[in-house]
């Protein structure tokens, strides 16, 4: 998974479709791959849809349910990358 990584920025959700995984199971190595790589993980962060909203704060790395402002559920990411 960290050379996918290497290559782009990936979702949590292409990722399982990728390697054949579920998401919950991504989500768990991706938690590992933070732990191992310190700031080596790039996390873009999610972002609603319908207003533009922003996930900057946002520490777990599973996609937010749905947006704060708006309370709209059209969410996209976070990604994630591992800088080589």
């Amino acid at each position: 998974m960290s050379q996918m990584l290497t290559q782009g920025p990936w979702s949590a959700l292409e990722l399982a479709s990728a390697l054949l995984l579920t998401r919950r199971e991504v989500e768990e190595h991706l938690v590992h791959l933070r732990r191992s790589l310190g700031k080596g993980l790039i996390i873009q962060p999610a972002q609603c849809r319908a207003c533009g909203y922003v996930f900057v704060d946002r520490r777990r790395l599973d996609a937010p349910g749905r947006c704060p402002v708006c309370r709209g559920q059209r969410i996209d990411g976070p990604w994630f990358e591992v800088k080589a």
